[in-house]
C-alpha cells in the first residue's frame, strides 16, 4: 500500500507517473484510490490474458498515454526481475514475457536472446486446450488464469457460491487435481487435463480445456 500511495503522491499536480508491474489486487486498489482523487489510470499488461499489469497515472486533460510494456520471446524462462517483469507464458519451445525497458536491459545483460513474438502469439487465445503457468493449483489461481479474469474477481465469485468443483460449491483455496472440472457461472467450464511440472521459479505448468 505504501508504494501505491507514493505513486499517487507523485501523480498529484498533473504529472504522468508509471508504476512497475502490479498484482490484480494492487491494480484494483490503485484504481479506486486514483478515482477518489480525480486521477486517471490506464493499465498495460502486454499479453492477452495478463494478470500483472503496469499502471500509468495521468491527469484528465491528457488525452492518452504511451504503453510502456513490450513482449518478447525467450528460449528459456527468465529470472525474477521484480516489478520490471510481467507475466510469463509458455509458448511452443520457449516463453513469452512482458517487460519494462529496465527488464529488457537486465535480461540482455544476463545473456538472454530477446526475440520478437512469433506470429499469432499475441492474439487472444481461441483454442479450447491451452498450456498455462499458475502460482498454485488452487481454484482461484487456476480459474482466474484459465478464464482470463483477475484472481480477486474469480475468488469473489467463488465466495458467492458461483463456482462449483466436483459437484459442490468450491472454496477459492481448494486444490485442483487432473480430471477436475470447474463450473463458473457466467464464464463457462474449465477442465484441468494435466500438470506438466514446475517451472524454475516454482510455478505450475498445466494443460487445461476451457469451454465458454
Amino acid at each position: 500500500m505504501a508504494d501505491l500511495l507514493a505513486y499517487l503522491k507523485r501523480a498529484r499536480g498533473g504529472r504522468v507517473v508509471q508504476t512497475g508491474f502490479l498484482t490484480p489486487e494492487e491494480q484494483q486498489t490503485l484504481a479506486q484510490l486514483a478515482e477518489k482523487e480525480g486521477i486517471r489510470v490506464a493499465f498495460f499488461g502486454g499479453l492477452p490474458l495478463a494478470e500483472r499489469k503496469v499502471a500509468v497515472l495521468y491527469p484528465p486533460e491528457v488525452p492518452s498515454v504511451h504503453d510502456p510494456v513490450a513482449v518478447f520471446f525467450l528460449e528459456k524462462e527468465p529470472l525474477d526481475l521484480g516489478e520490471a517483469l510481467g507475466d510469463v507464458e509458455p509458448w511452443e519451445e520457449g516463453y513469452l514475457v512482458a517487460l519494462l525497458p529496465q527488464g529488457r536491459k537486465a535480461l540482455e545483460a544476463q545473456g538472454y536472446r530477446l526475440l520478437p513474438p512469433p506470429e499469432g502469439a499475441l492474439r487472444p487465445p481461441r483454442e479450447r486446450v491451452r498450456t498455462l503457468v499458475v502460482p498454485s493449483l488452487r481454484v482461484d489461481a487456476v480459474g482466474a488464469k484459465g478464464f482470463g479474469v483477475s484472481r480477486t474477481y474469480f475468488a469473489q465469485g467463488a465466495k458467492a457460491g458461483k463456482v462449483r468443483l466436483r459437484g459442490k460449491v468450491a472454496s477459492p483455496k481448494e486444490e485442483m487435481a487432473p480430471g477436475d472440472v470447474l463450473l463458473a457461472e457466467g464464464l463457462g467450464s474449465l477442465t484441468l487435463l494435466e500438470v506438466l511440472g514446475k517451472t524454475v521459479r516454482g510455478n505450475y505448468k498445466i494443460k487445461v480445456e476451457v469451454e465458454r
